[in-house]
């Protein structure tokens, strides 16, 4: 009988000096049940990633990484759908990860996915972020403040004014999602946690463009220090992919914010789809006690937030503990999911809306 679901191992974290920002969300929640030798600050985990970066590495089914797993004998036939396999081979446009913010993380945009002057080994992206926790008053930086017209915020930005008072502050809340297309102005704020899908080309690297990192500096190791450099910033490229058409203030924040659509809500659970992004179908499952997910025939990714779940898939069952995620094959008509006070995360790539973007 073949596998249908793959879990991966929980520690893919990036380095100290590539999030120099990072909290103790992850560590201190999220993570923290599963007995790892964790860093005291962790600002990103990524959960799936077929990226050459930092891979998603499978637990327990295979040696290697997922991307390397699906390069074994049928397995690419058995995990992704013919549509999948056309236009990404044994790839996937989709990264996920959790994001913990202890300070401002840096604003910046990205540029479209298929920007065609980008070189060959670069992505735009589409990313969405899916508010897990917040301290009082915490918020993201979205676009510009009403009035702001991009003319002021240029000549701000390359006069090297503190960038602040031009930019829209939104108080997030628990449960909440934003949407950030490409061309967006953002930042997540400082003591926010989010979990961050992105859609980008497979097997590129997603370019972040950076407009202003608050005037910090920092040491080799990624830490703040007076005597030490600064991080690059792409202003004149950044600006060149600034939405010219993107609202500001309110506007832009109430067209960011993405409405739930609740698809089940009884006093077992509660099944809420986010659909952030037009080539990402997701939703967040929520509760206790038995639920059959009919599956979409595509790679879904799943990640537990909360509580512990089994999957049941052909007769075959599997466990996940919070902060674990894995992935389930295309092949599989459903999932019978068991939960106990669980808070899941499911995902999958939308090939046939990608492919009307590239064309």
């Amino acid at each position: 009988m073949s596998v249908q679901f793959v879990k991966f191992k929980p520690d893919n974290f990036t380095a100290h000096v590539r999030t120099p920002w990072a909290g103790s969300r992850i560590v201190k929640t999220i993570k923290s049940g599963l007995g790892l030798n964790l860093p005291p600050y962790i600002g990103e985990s990524w959960e799936f990633s077929t990226s050459s970066e930092l891979p998603s590495r499978c637990d327990g089914v295979f040696d290697g990484t997922f991307s390397e797993f699906l390069s074994v004998g049928h397995n690419a036939e058995l995990w992704l759908s013919d549509a999948h396999r056309k236009l990404w081979k044994t790839s996937s446009p989709l990264l996920i990860k959790y994001l913990d913010a202890a300070d401002d993380l840096s604003v910046q945009l990205h540029p479209p996915i298929h920007a065609p002057e980008l070189p060959s080994d670069e992505s735009g992206k589409w990313e969405s972020w899916l508010i897990l926790g917040r301290k009082r008053g915490a918020g993201i930086y979205l676009g510009l403040e009403k009035g702001v017209t991009r003319e002021m915020f240029a000549n701000a930005v390359k006069s090297g004014q503190n960038l602040r008072p031009y930019l829209h502050f939104v108080p997030v809340r628990v449960g909440e999602t934003y949407a950030i297309p490409p061309g967006t102005i953002h930042a997540l704020g400082a003591g926010v946690c989010a979990l961050e899908p992105q859609v980008l080309q497979p097997g590129k690297r997603a370019l972040s463009l950076r407009l202003y990192d608050w005037n910090r500096c920092y040491d080799i190791h990624g830490n703040l220090s007076s005597s030490g450099t600064p991080r690059q910033l792409h202003v004149d490229e950044a600006l060149k992919y600034m939405d010219m058409h993107c609202p500001s203030g309110k506007q832009l924040e109430n067209q960011c914010r993405i409405k739930p659509e609740i698809i089940t809500e009884t006093s077992s659970f509660r099944i809420v789809n986010f659909n952030a992004s037009p080539f990402l179908s997701s939703r967040v499952i929520s509760g206790t006690g038995e639920y059959l997910e009919i599956l979409p025939h595509e790679l879904v990714c799943i990640l537990l937030m909360q509580g512990q779940i089994s999957l049941t898939i052909a007769g075959q069952t599997y466990y996940l503990r919070a902060g674990e995620a894995g992935v389930i094959s295309a092949s599989a008509h459903d999932v019978l999911l068991r939960c106990q006070n669980a808070r899941i995360y499911m995902a999958h790539a939308l090939p046939t809306a990608f492919s009307q973007l590239k064309s």
